[in-house]
């Protein structure tokens, strides 16, 4: 975290955890997990009828909340928040953005609302506020942007996540990117026509193809249309530093863009959109290039905020798994464009 973010906090405050707290260290251990996992818990406590005593009798409890519909979820229920009041530790790991289904929660739903009245703008404003980069990454940022996208008059991001290498290969996915923009008027060759550079692609991938094949493309017309990428680092590497560096520049230069094209179902892609408060084009699934050839080649967001893409398959209120989600006092969640089994927040009208 120290090479990434700033302290978000003013004065001595801060967002990690002393050298020498009790518990550091303890949140990878499957004993670790099984002692203290709510989810364990209350399914423990509702066999014994006993959920107040068992939950509150412990000073830290461990919740995992990404992707697994297991007793975890009912965290999401306003009768398990009353529970974890006294709680003094929560170790809570995921990898979703679960804000949405705060939302229908009557519990915080009143508080909410009062804080977030633009419900387009919810992860912009957190994120914004959080995750303010280092120097070593904001310097990069500033580099790369001051010397190859602030003279265009157009920046436009393409960000491409390959979920699938072997079934779709760059040279598929290719053509599938180009009709994307061409269809949405947001190809580097529309209306570049004079003698300065008019647009800037910043391709963002953890392959080099795409910005080469790019490049390829344009090469012809370097004055009108410049095509640039930061790094290709071939695969994700989780836990390293400079790697994290790396992704966290393309994120901030990608939220600075004018126009966004992003990958379905990419939590990197959510990230840099909603930083910007754009909505973005989003390609189709990678797996349907072949069968979906006839139709639109992407979709623009509704919404500028990210998707929930696992959550709780239980109304907020009721005990029953099996019923859908519940509601608020008005409709502010509907379904992702990239992937309908999703939730995010939208300013809906009805």
């Amino acid at each position: 975290m120290s090479g990434l973010f700033c302290e978000p906090f003013p004065d001595d405050a801060t967002w990690l955890l002393p050298g020498d707290f009790t518990f550091k260290g303890r949140s990878n251990g499957e004993k670790f997990r099984g002692v203290y996992s709510l989810g364990n818990l209350l399914e423990k406590s509702e066999k014994k009828h006993d959920e107040e005593i068992a939950v509150q009798a412990t000073a830290l409890l461990y919740l995992y909340l990404s992707g697994d519909n297991n007793y975890d979820m009912l965290f999401y229920r306003d009768d398990t928040q009353k529970l974890l009041t006294n709680v003094p530790w929560l170790v809570l790991r995921s990898d979703q953005h679960f804000v949405p289904y705060f939302f229908v929660m009557p519990g915080f739903r009143a508080e909410l609302d009062r804080l977030f009245p633009d419900k387009e703008a919810v992860f912009q404003h957190v994120g914004r506020y959080l995750f303010s980069p280092t120097n070593r990454v904001w310097g990069r940022v500033a580099r790369f942007y001051d010397t190859y996208l602030a003279k265009a008059e157009q920046r436009i991001g393409l960000q491409v996540r390959v979920f699938y290498p072997d079934k779709t290969p760059a040279s598929l996915m290719l053509p599938h990117i180009l009709r994307c923009m061409q269809q949405n008027e947001t190809s580097p060759t529309s209306s570049a026509t004079r003698s300065r550079t008019l647009k800037a692609v910043l391709v963002a991938s953890l392959l080099e193809e795409f910005y080469t094949e790019l490049k390829d493309m344009y090469w012809m017309r370097p004055a009108a249309v410049g095509v640039y990428q930061t790094s290709h680092e071939g695969w994700q590497e989780t836990g390293n530093g400079a790697h994290n560096v790396k992704a966290l520049v393309d994120i901030y230069l990608l939220s600075m863009c004018d126009v966004l094209v992003t990958s379905h179902f990419s939590t990197f892609g959510y990230v840099a959109h909603s930083l910007a408060g754009l909505r973005p084009w989003y390609l189709q699934n990678p797996g349907d290039y072949e069968a979906k050839r006839n139709e639109p080649a992407c979709v623009r967001a509704v919404s500028p905020e990210p998707c929930f893409h696992f959550h709780p398959y239980y109304d907020t209120n009721s005990a029953n798994h099996g019923d859908a989600a519940g509601g608020g006092p008005a409709p502010v969640i509907m379904n992702c464009e990239d992937y309908e089994w999703g939730f995010k927040l939208a300013n809906l009208k009805y």
